[in-house]
């Protein structure tokens, strides 16, 4: 299984690279096409710093975001797609939300929480840590505004508008991992997402 992973992974590295350099060709926004060339190596410099053994899935799901929300949304026009912006709000809300999962496991040094009152913790924190991501991304395209009049938030057409329902639809990706959680504990199910914090857990802590 980690070898047919691989595989993919060395796929999608390659639908990345080639995708890249057709954006860079076309050359219309070239300064994301940077962003989005560095972004890749974020992953790994993390990695080498914290020490931690990234499984290939997370390569896999990492990967396959920035390509969606950085290269084809920022460099090849994405954004301009009706409703494109909000399903990468939906998606960054599961992964951020599986990011929290994470990081509480880390800090707790344990995958599993065992008592009732600390799984009712665990909820409030993987939302609060979603809802916080959603919340400093519009913090800084409200500063892009400010200080480069860069309008991310469409605050001239919309108002508060596209700022609200792009952290609505973080909360909506949030709030299924939530439940897949909530699920995992009450009746043992394990979600594809359940299985990916484990694999990482089991690789790093135990």
């Amino acid at each position: 299984m980690v070898k047919n992973y691989k595989y993919l992974y060395l796929i999608c590295i390659m639908i990345y690279i080639v995708t890249l350099m057709f954006a860079a060709i076309k050359g219309s926004r070239l300064q994301m096409c940077i962003v989005a060339g560095v972004l890749p190596f974020l992953l790994p410099v993390l990695q080498y710093r914290f020490h931690y053994k990234i499984t290939y899935e997370i390569k896999i799901i990492y990967l396959v975001f920035i390509y969606f929300s950085s290269l084809i949304g920022s460099c090849l026009g994405g954004y301009e797609l009706a409703y494109y912006d909000k399903v990468i709000h939906f998606f960054s809300g599961i992964i951020m939300t599986i990011l929290g999962c994470l990081l509480y496991s880390l800090i707790k040094k344990d995958i599993i929480i065992q008592q009732p009152s600390d799984q009712k913790i665990y909820y409030i924190f993987i939302m609060t840590f979603n809802m916080s991501i959603a919340l400093l991304w519009e913090f800084y395209e409200y500063v892009m505004l400010i200080f480069f009049q860069n309008d991310c938030i469409h605050h001239y057409t919309t108002g508060i508008h596209d700022s609200m329902t792009d952290m609505i639809c973080a909360c909506l990706g949030g709030l299924i991992i939530l439940y897949q959680v909530i699920q995992y504990y009450r009746k043992n199910k394990k979600y594809y997402s359940i299985k990916v914090m484990h694999q990482f857990y089991n690789q790093n802590v135990l």
